[in-house]
């Protein structure tokens, strides 16, 4: 039957289905094989799932405060869903990972990347189970004392994300040097291409806040909280790294409706820049860029009651939930917590605490990932299969007479 289908119908069908369905498809015929494995159809996938924000899986990585966790994970088919409970279970990506100082560094189009405090770097597809390893050399080393004499602290940052001008995905490293909390000593950035295994290292004249660490991919760009080293006392700095010409930027910011000093982390929603001003002890704005790199862009997504945040990590998003009203958030890197986008301003009880099941820690990274046919490499294959004419009406044979083909 799936011989007289046409290709559109048929890419369609497939395009609803789980990764792990679709690959099973993959045996079905070989023009549904040729089908699937075509670039085009990755990209429709992958463009599908974005907008529809099904096959979605939350990632969590313990941590037991020396850089040492686990990677769990629990998977909603249908899309985030508002739950006063999750169970979590040991994530199924393949091969095994190592849970010696290991970070995560972000989720892009699919692929979940972990980096090591050896140096090297895992790409993994959660939903294919296809991994890749890289390493990612450092010209600045926490274990390096040899500058800046005995007074000197070392700050990171990491950071993972599309790069659409070279087709590749990148991972960057922020290495620093500062002889007190704000005076730079030396600082870089590092980005690596994947697919071309390329290596970018360009100066970085910013000093990251110590709460992010973890940059926020949109845009083209990774993006951290930071102070300008030429102003240390204005650290509520936006950068952003351009994957695609490698040079930071600063992103315009909102004009505040709060005067007082804030708290500030940044955060994507629904492919959108979110700014988390936390006021001490009263309340956290929301802010959103609707049109990335335009001022005018912002607005104010919602207002929650203070959460009871710590000073030194306080907010993450994480998504949309399946409806788009209610917003899954980290706090102080412990908890989970969903927020009622309607009723936060007006109602503390808004906010709906998660209990995960199955964790070991409490500390915790978290990051949701969406199901995808992207390979870990970056490598699609060269060429496109022509598979239209797969799907042609055979031929029927002609009636034989005699033993004679007419």
């Amino acid at each position: 039957m799936s011989d007289h289908l046409p290709t559109d119908v048929v890419t369609n069908i497939l395009l609803r289905l789980p990764v792990a369905a679709i690959l099973r498809c993959r045996a079905v015929c070989k023009p549904w094989r040729a089908l699937i494995d075509t670039p085009r159809f990755t990209k429709l996938q992958l463009d599908y799932t974005a907008a529809t924000t099904k096959n979605a899986v939350l990632f969590v990585l313990e941590d037991d405060g020396d850089d040492n966790g686990d990677l769990r994970s629990a998977a909603y088919v249908n899309g985030l869903r508002r739950e006063a409970r999750i169970n979590i279970q040991t994530a199924q990506v393949g091969d095994a990972i190592s849970r010696e100082g290991v970070t995560l560094f972000g989720s892009c189009n699919g692929l979940l990347c972990l980096g090591y405090d050896s140096g090297k770097v895992l790409i993994i597809n959660p939903a294919t189970r296809k991994s890749h390893s890289t390493m990612v050399r450092v010209t600045i080393s926490p274990y390096d004392f040899s500058a800046g004499g005995a007074h000197w602290s070392y700050r990171d940052g990491c950071g993972f994300g599309y790069d659409s001008v070279s087709d590749d995905y990148k991972v960057v490293k922020v290495n620093q040097k500062l002889e007190s909390s704000k005076k730079l000593l030396q600082s870089e950035v590092i980005s690596h291409g994947v697919r071309l295994n390329s290596r970018v290292a360009v100066n970085f004249p910013y000093f990251l806040a110590g709460s992010q660490k973890i940059g926020v991919f949109v845009g083209g760009a990774i993006h951290w909280v930071a102070g300008r080293s030429d102003d240390p006392e204005n650290s509520n700095v936006i950068v952003g790294f351009d994957l695609g010409h490698s040079v930071c930027k600063e992103i315009p910011q909102p004009k505040y409706t709060n005067r007082r000093s804030f708290s500030m982390r940044v955060g994507e929603l629904g492919k959108c820049l979110c700014i988390f001003a936390n006021y001490w002890g009263r309340v956290v704005d929301v802010w959103m860029m609707k049109d990335y790199g335009v001022k005018e862009s912002w607005s104010i997504l919602c207002s929650v009651p203070h959460p009871g945040l710590s000073h030194d990590y306080g907010i993450r998003s994480l998504g949309f939930s399946m409806t788009g009203q209610e917003v899954l958030v980290q706090l102080d890197d412990r908890r989970l917590v969903w927020y009622d986008l309607k009723n936060s301003q007006r109602d503390a009880g808004a906010a709906q605490k998660v209990t995960v099941n199955g964790l070991r820690t409490e500390c915790m990274d978290a990051v949701v990932c969406f199901g995808s046919l992207v390979p870990p490499d970056g490598k699609l294959p060269p060429k496109e299969v022509k598979v239209e004419k797969q799907y042609q009406k055979p031929r029927p044979q002609r009636k034989k007479r005699f033993g004679v083909t007419s």
